[in-house]
């Protein structure tokens, strides 16, 4: 009797809840894929940025989701049975529907019951296809909103936003981790899908916990956290995968009964994320159920089990030894690093070495031979994208040897090519200094010298050789022709420039200890603008210049005049400013000299002693002075020590006596001045006297 099931006693308790579950979980998860499916579309969304990890945890719950709602439908069905098992319809046991009570006729009911049998189906088969439809319909959706997370472009996002996203996908974590805790203490006695439920919420658990890593670690600048969502979105679309084929499997394999109808809603890879240990005892007992095979008694496996161990032990050794074997071609050579210290450079063959990372090889090239332009097409992003000039193709035997001649070996002057830079050139204009233009097809053949220390150097002094090499050779050329004029760089030699050049190059290369060999310097093309090959513009530019010219000399007149009107004015204003600046310094000078003639008529020896002191302080200002009053006498006379003493020792410096005057030491030259005046006692000091 199905009443006696726990498990169809308890269906009505937590089918409503695992519908409920199932459909928000799709919700959300198909609206963050196609959050991030609609900006694809730039016409209709050009500022809407939403992080390709979203549609990967939309990935994730669309997986969840379609284990509640299939593990919904089998437990309604166990509600429904038993709802059937409790009335006592015989009939309507294994059926949804019964027959209907308007059917009184015996013939009619049979009529009615053959086709129930053939239109409507059972319970039982309402819990079987029904549910492996709608797990195979959500594995396919997950894999989709894989799809679509992986191959996303990836937008630039602010550090603060992918902060604030992290921070949303951590605290979307917590609901989830309730939940799988939730589950995880159910019974399977009481809930036989719980267990599989269980591992199912560990996938978005695990998707928020790695791609809110993932964010934060970027927004840290770690550019190596990409891998961590790639990581994530892989695995994803593994389970998605598992769950489609769990599905179609079920087109092969028949369906248990009814009583033992678990949701076909289960993932093995979803199994393995926890801490803990897989516990291979459950993994053979789910074998032995389903498939009827035994594992613990296959020999097979318990040599493998007893073997496992040492085997991966030793291969894991075997692997890392084979860390130590390197081999080289013949257009290779590397650097041998010991410990981190570069100790010798390995030629082409075989070579055995400490494995890693005792034991590094840097590799660097031997006799290989690069062509490089200097200049690169301005319509290119990257150096590798450049231009290439004339003769390229045919050297790549891209053109046969009577096929028309390719678009690089252009050489008009009367059209501008993309491999040509434009440097300016001094000249003279009409008795002035001025500049012209000329472009330059320069071709840098180069490659890494043959000696170990070209190597040693190449390895660990440059990062980039093109962009070097680009950069040094722009600022020669910058500086040839700032010497030349354009007459003496079309009629020099275009050997005797290439030699130069090269030997230019080559001891700038060799100045910064580069390792690179630059072996010769091609010279394509030389000549002017396009410009000036068309006679027109210079009849455009003498209009032009006529007009300008004209406008230029009223310009200048204009300008001429208000300049000599500034002149006047700011000539007069100097003037006037002179004059009231001489007769208020006159005013003041008089006022100084009648306070003067008073001082002098009240007291005039008084006011004569101090202008006396202060022109005396003022000549003798910076000098050590020693002023001895001719009243000090007797027993109270003092005694001037004139001697030096360490500054360092200033703890044994003897204690001086009753009048003794000692000048302390590490002072400025000031207080100095001050220490050396000294008076009698009892005397009063003068104006203009220091005390």
């Amino acid at each position: 009797m199905l009443a006696e099931l726990t498990h169809f006693n308890n269906a009505r308790r937590y089918v409503g809840a695992l519908l409920i579950i199932g459909a928000n979980l799709s919700s959300i998860g198909l609206g963050l894929i196609g959050a991030v499916y609609a900006p694809l579309n730039v016409y209709r969304y050009p500022n809407l940025i939403v992080p390709s990890a979203f549609a990967l945890l939309g990935a994730a719950l669309l997986i969840t989701a379609g284990g509640f709602l299939s593990a919904g439908i089998v437990t309604y069905i166990r509600g429904r049975l038993l709802e059937s098992d409790r009335l006592g319809n015989v009939q309507a046991e294994n059926s949804v529907f019964a027959v209907p009570d308007w059917a009184r006729s015996e013939w009619l009911r049979r009529r009615l019951t053959v086709a129930r049998a053939l239109l409507v189906p059972s319970a039982a088969s309402l819990a079987t296809w029904p549910a492996t439809l709608v797990v195979l319909l959500f594995g396919i959706l997950a894999a989709g909103g894989a799809i679509v997370g992986w191959f996303a472009p990836s937008k630039g996002v602010a550090d603060p936003v992918l902060q604030m996203l992290s921070g949303v996908l951590f605290v979307a974590a917590f609901p989830l981790l309730v939940l799988e805790r939730s589950y995880a203490a159910i019974p399977a006695d009481m809930l036989p899908d719980a267990p599989q439920l269980n591992r199912l919420l560990k996938v978005p658990l695990t998707a928020c916990l790695g791609l809110g890593i993932s964010m934060v670690l970027r927004s840290l600048g770690f550019t190596w956290a990409i891998w961590i969502q790639s990581a994530t979105g892989l695995l994803m679309a593994v389970i998605a995968l598992e769950l489609m084929l769990r599905s179609l499997a079920m087109f092969f394999i028949p369906f248990a009964p009814i009583e033992r109808l678990r949701t076909v809603a289960d993932s093995s890879v979803a199994g393995l994320l926890r801490f803990s240990v897989p516990n291979f005892r459950a993994f053979n007992t789910a074998v032995r159920q389903q498939f009827g095979i035994d594992l613990s008694r296959s020999w097979a496996l318990a040599f493998i089990q007893r073997a496992m161990l040492p085997v991966s032990v030793g291969m894991g050794l075997m692997a890392w030894g084979v860390t130590g074997i390197t081999v080289l071609s013949l257009n290779q050579r590397a650097i041998y690093e010991r410990l981190g210290v570069p100790v010798a450079v390995f030629g082409p063959g075989l070579h055995f070495h400490l494995p890693w990372p005792m034991g590094v090889m840097r590799g660097v090239e031997l006799g290989i031979i690069h062509d490089i332009p200097i200049a690169r097409s301005p319509t290119e992003n990257s150096m590798e994208r450049s231009q290439p000039s004339v003769g390229v193709d045919q050297q790549r035997n891209l053109v046969d040897a009577e096929a028309p001649a390719p678009v690089s070996a252009d050489r008009l002057w009367n059209a501008s090519h993309p491999s040509e830079q434009s440097y300016l050139i001094a000249s003279e204009a009409s008795g002035q200094q001025s500049f012209q233009i000329a472009d330059a097809d320069l071709r840098i053949v180069y490659r890494i010298g043959p000696s170990d220390a070209a190597a040693i150097n190449s390895a660990y002094r440059v990062a980039d050789p093109e962009t070097f090499i680009r950069a040094v050779a722009g600022q020669l050329l910058v500086r040839y022709f700032a010497r030349y004029t354009l007459l003496d760089v079309l009629g020099q030699s275009r050997e005797t420039f290439a030699n130069e050049f090269r030997a230019a190059l080559q001891e700038q290369l060799d100045r910064m200890s580069s390792g690179i060999e630059a072996i010769a310097v091609v010279v394509e093309a030389i000549h002017p603008p396009p410009g000036a090959a068309d006679a027109y513009h210079n009849v455009q530019a003498s209009e032009i210049l006529a007009i300008s010219q004209v406008s230029k000399e009223k310009a200048k007149a204009i300008q001429t005049l208000k300049s000599a009107e500034m002149n006047a004015t700011a000539v007069r204003n100097s003037a006037v400013a002179a004059a009231a600046q001489l007769v208020d310094g006159a005013n003041s000078e008089s006022v100084l000299f009648d306070a003067d003639r008073s001082a002098e008529q009240r007291d005039k020896e008084a006011f004569l002693l101090e202008r006396w002191f202060e022109r005396l302080v003022g000549a003798l200002k910076g000098s050590e002075i020693i002023v001895v009053d001719h009243r000090l006498n007797g027993q109270n006379a003092p005694t001037i020590d004139l001697r030096s003493f360490d500054v360092g020792n200033r703890d044994v410096i003897p204690t001086p006596g009753k009048n003794d005057v000692i000048p302390p030491s590490g002072r400025n030259n000031e207080q100095e001045d001050d220490d050396h005046e000294f008076t009698a006692p009892n005397a009063t000091p003068r104006s203009g006297s220091k005390p």
